[in-house]
């Protein structure tokens, strides 16, 4: 089995995972949390500059990174919803702009990489994800935003129009 495979292993799996996070969860924070998972992998790999765990932090960052993209994706369907007209346009064009900032976030993993090395595109990519975790809850603390699950689809809906 050659490397392409194992990675696209590891982050399948970390996909996966994603549907141990229960459906009712606030998916803005599960997807906010799955890149601080992704920053400890990195975090990881730092720490731990050895061969004998490079193996296992690479698997475990690609697993994580597996996780955000499937919450990522998780977030998108909850914005697009079920009732919206030309869901497939809507979808497409915020599946598009995730990928934005993932295109900044590898140009800015090279400006580490190119000053400090392997350390330095680790460290890049750690502080972005924590720093946008940051954000997220300080979004959430200044506007008083609370965590909201999503209703159960198996749920009895209530007919208002009586």
């Amino acid at each position: 089995m050659d490397q392409p495979t194992r990675g696209g292993g590891a982050l399948a799996l970390g996909a996966l995972a994603s549907t141990l996070i229960p459906g009712t969860w606030d998916r803005r924070l599960t997807y906010a949390a799955a890149g601080v998972t992704n920053a400890l992998a990195a975090f990881f790999l730092l720490a731990a500059n050895r061969p004998s765990v490079y193996l296992a932090g690479t698997f475990f960052y690609l697993a994580t990174q597996g996780l955000c993209w499937a919450r990522s994706v998780a977030l998108i369907v909850e914005i697009v919803g079920a009732d919206t007209r030309d869901a497939s346009t809507l979808y497409s064009l915020l599946n598009a702009a995730v990928s934005i900032p993932v295109l900044y976030v590898v140009w800015l993993d090279g400006v580490g990489f190119r000053y400090f090395g392997t350390h330095g595109l680790l460290l890049t990519d750690a502080l972005l994800n924590l720093l946008m975790f940051g954000i997220v809850a300080m979004i959430f603390i200044t506007r008083g935003m609370g965590l909201r699950s999503v209703p159960d689809a198996s749920a009895p809906e209530s007919d208002s129009s009586r």
